[in-house]
């Protein structure tokens, strides 16, 4: 009986000890499984982290290159708006050449030679144009003309002059006066023709010079210079006058035919030396008044007396009269029946 309990305890250990075991035994594989589970979490963690942060490196990849494409994009069009700009700036250089090369041209022909000097060869009627300053499209310019009747007033010394000056704007062959002379209005034009000037007054020009004188006509290339014609004339009537009576009996022929006024008027009529006298007793003047000059110059369209009043004025003191130059003061007109006397300039 002992024998058997004793066999049963043993039994017992044993069942109690296996139990244990097995128990021991689970937890044990409990144990490991669940390490094994940390274990897979873990690396399964560490792969999602590796795919993440491959992920992340190809997204980043995917943006660099995005922007290097971009970039690239950016200057390949900066290169072709440039090249554009340039292709375009040479077009229209291209373009504008031939514009500039018509401009100059048309610059070139527009300047015509205007010289120096251009002289009206007219004896009863002599001016000269002086050209100084002329660049681009203006110049500066002086013309001075004299006027007198006839080789007998010449000789008398009654010769009108007038000058005008100013600066004028060049226009192909024409030059046109820009601002009026201020003190008398004149204004003038000037077309270029290569061998001679046409000058043409587009204003009143008559306060610009004495009785007679203008500005317009024709001007020839150079300075021509002016011959003693008046004195040549005198020649000639002396010359005629010595060949003998041949030459004195027509006029005196004549003389009864063209003198057709009665008697008693042609006594009555004021001689050229008698209206002369009217004016200078009206202005003042003495009979020897070295400054002042009255002298008839030329029957107006009434048959009244033209009587032109000068200065003869000195730049310098010492300078004798003989070589002083004219200055006109006034011009008057004479009725040689009446002896009125009218202002032409105040009442023309």
């Amino acid at each position: 009986m002992k024998k058997e309990l004793f066999g049963f305890m043993v039994l017992l250990l044993l069942c109690v000890g296996a139990l244990t075991g097995c128990g021991s035994s689970n937890e044990k594989e409990a144990s490991t499984n669940s390490n094994q589970v940390k274990e897979e979490e873990t690396k399964s963690k560490e792969e999602s982290k590796e795919e993440n942060e491959a992920v992340k490196k190809k997204e980043t990849q995917v943006d660099t290159t995005e922007e290097t494409e971009k970039d690239e994009n950016q200057v390949a069009e900066k290169d072709e708006s440039s090249t554009k700009k340039e292709s375009e700036s040479k077009v229209e250089v291209n373009d504008k050449q031939p514009e500039t090369t018509t401009s100059k041209a048309k610059v070139t022909v527009s300047q015509a030679d205007w010289g120096s000097t251009w002289t009206r060869d007219i004896n009863t009627d002599r001016g000269v144009i002086t050209i100084t300053e002329a660049q681009g499209d203006t110049l500066k310019f002086s013309i001075n003309a004299t006027h007198t009747n006839n080789a007998e007033t010449a000789r008398a010394g009654n010769i009108n002059v007038g000058d005008v000056e100013g600066t004028a704007k060049v226009s192909g062959n024409v030059a046109t006066q820009t601002t009026a002379d201020e003190d008398t209005g004149c204004s003038v034009k000037m077309t270029n023709h290569q061998s001679y000037i046409q000058v043409e007054a587009i204003t009143d020009c008559s306060l610009a010079g004495g009785l007679g004188v203008s500005f317009d006509g024709k001007y020839q290339k150079g300075n021509i210079p002016e011959t003693d014609w008046w004195k040549e004339d005198e020649t000639n009537d002396a010359t005629s006058d010595a060949s003998g009576e041949e030459s004195e009996e027509p006029v005196k022929e004549e003389a009864p035919v063209e003198d057709e006024t009665p008697a008693e008027d042609t006594q009555s009529l004021l001689t050229h030396e008698q209206a002369e006298e009217l004016i200078r007793k009206m202005k003042g003047y003495s009979a020897g008044d070295p400054m002042h000059s009255v002298y008839y110059s030329n029957d107006d369209e009434n048959g009244n007396y033209v009587i032109h009043d000068y200065e003869d004025v000195k730049d310098d003191p010492n300078t004798p009269y003989s070589e002083a130059h004219e200055a006109t003061l006034g011009w008057y007109s004479v009725n040689p029946k009446t002896g009125e006397i009218r202002d032409l300039i105040l009442n023309p």
